[in-house]
């Protein structure tokens, strides 16, 4: 449990202070400094659900070794006593730093050593000291460290900071690798992919290669089994982000089984082109998604799978535009049916389409007489498709039943009460309709649509596709 002593802590408030961050945050380990920051808002956060060193370590992202690692360097330096597993952290400015006595005699030729290759700037005491207690605790061999602060000097220049040897010899030992002659095996190993690397970073605009991306380098070749062109072939086409973002497409492609260039163009290709369609089917549809990933998994390459071209995709989004629909699930539905129909390619989706549409200047005209705004729907072109060329009814006729229908809360509906009753009957002209059976059918108009409950504003393409049903069981 993370705890504040006293004088840390005035009223609640948590201050980083002046003296930490001028004399020891520069000089510390980054994943050591996010763990003392994080620890010190525990602190202050008492019954905080990440109060424990295994739940510190995967809020932080980093193993449980990692942060008892950086708890004992703090605790080097005076800034936390642990007692248990509580630790309490310290005022740095009454801060007093672990002495640890050491051989000096045992360690006289690293010293030197080690200072010829640091040639930019002396050697502090306590970064003697910090070397020291490494190689100790982990028994890594005086020769062995020489060689990393050597690397390291090769990798960063010779004024490399003193975490960084740390976390390198660290990383090795842990690995197993403390001997001068495994160590010197292992970073001859890492040199072999230097030169390669420097090529790759340089591609994305990036300095020479640190540690880190030495080892991310061999796991791309080794264990990912791309070779050096194709590696530089990706990087070359990032420019820039970093080795975190080459990693990440290279391992992208790696479980896509994509490992030559012309099969990781073609993929990227396609993936730039699938971006390109999402985009234009939102923009058709009035709406915009930061992420499109979700819909393109959801819909668009489903759609494309199903043998869609992409341009009877975007016809089938202008269609929806055009009738008032802006949902995905419902363009969904809209692209299911056309499926279902066998129509998948923009010269079939467009003529279907327009003979859907066939009817609007009609049925426009309806809709000004009934006083329905907005565009024509699927359900009205539904309506008028069955009266006139299922039932035959002359257009004289609709226009008649339409002025019967004129004050009626659903027109569309009562319209079709009206007309499916003069069907029944016969009647199949205007002057019937009006002397013999007008009067009849309006009254059975009023009994039929009452039951329906349709409301033509808006419906979805669920609801259409069940409702042009219900009209093929009318007839």
């Amino acid at each position: 449990m993370f705890k504040l002593s006293s004088e840390a802590s005035l009223d609640g408030a948590i201050t980083v202070e002046n003296k930490f961050i001028v004399e020891y945050m520069p000089y510390a380990d980054g994943d050591y400094v996010k763990v003392y920051l994080y620890g010190l808002s525990l602190a202050a956060r008492k019954g905080d659900a990440d109060d424990n060193v295994e739940r510190l370590a995967r809020r932080l992202d980093l193993d449980v070794a990692t942060v008892e690692a950086a708890i004992e360097y703090w605790s080097d330096r005076g800034l936390v006593s642990k007692l248990g597993d509580d630790i309490c952290y310290l005022s740095p400015r009454t801060a007093r730093p672990k002495i640890k006595k050491f051989d000096v005699d045992k360690y006289r030729e690293f010293n030197r050593q080690a200072q010829l290759y640091i040639a930019a700037r002396q050697i502090t005491p306590n970064e003697y000291n910090d070397y020291y207690a490494l190689m100790e605790k982990l028994n890594m061999e005086w020769q062995a460290m020489t060689l990393v602060v050597k690397y390291c000097v090769n990798l960063k220049g010779d004024n490399v900071s003193c975490p960084y040897i740390l976390a390198v010899a660290r990383n090795l030992a842990q690995d197993g690798y403390r001997t001068a002659d495994a160590v010197g095996e292992k970073l001859d190993e890492y040199g072999v992919y230097y030169n390669d690397l420097c090529a790759v970073l340089g591609a994305m605009g990036g300095k020479r290669p640190d540690h880190e991306a030495v080892k991310l380098y061999k796991k791309w070749k080794i264990e990912y089994k791309f070779s050096p062109d194709v590696i530089l072939h990706v990087a070359q086409n990032l420019k820039r982000g970093g080795v975190a973002l080459l990693d990440s497409k290279l391992t992208q492609y790696r479980d896509l089984g994509f490992t030559t260039a012309d099969l990781i163009d073609k993929f990227e290709e396609e993936r730039k082109q699938t971006y390109k369609l999402t985009k234009a089917v939102n923009k058709a549809l009035g709406l915009y998604y930061e992420n499109v990933d979700p819909e393109i998994t959801a819909y668009i390459r489903p759609w494309l799978n199903l043998g869609f071209e992409e341009n009877a995709i975007l016809a089938a989004a202008d269609y929806c535009m055009k009738n008032d629909i802006k949902r995905l699930s419902d363009l969904d539905a809209v692209v299911r049916d056309l499926f279902e129909r066998g129509l998948t390619t923009e010269k079939q989706t467009r003529a279907y389409f327009d003979n859907e549409s066939r009817h609007d200047g009609e049925i426009e005209k309806l809709n000004k007489l009934l006083g329905v705004k907005g565009a024509v729907k699927d359900i009205q072109r539904a309506y008028y498709s069955n009266w006139l060329d299922k039932w035959n009814m002359p257009k004289d006729v609709i226009d008649y039943a339409a002025s019967l229908a004129s004050d009626k809360a659903n027109p569309f509906a009562y319209m079709n009460a009206v007309l499916l009753a003069w069907h029944n009957n016969g009647v199949a002209t205007l002057d019937k309709a009006k002397t013999t059976a007008a009067e009849v059918a309006a009254t059975r108009a009023g009994d039929l649509s009452a039951p329906t409950g349709i409301v033509v504003e808006n419906r979805s393409a669920e609801e259409l596709n069940s409702l042009f049903t219900q009209i093929s069981e009318d007839e």
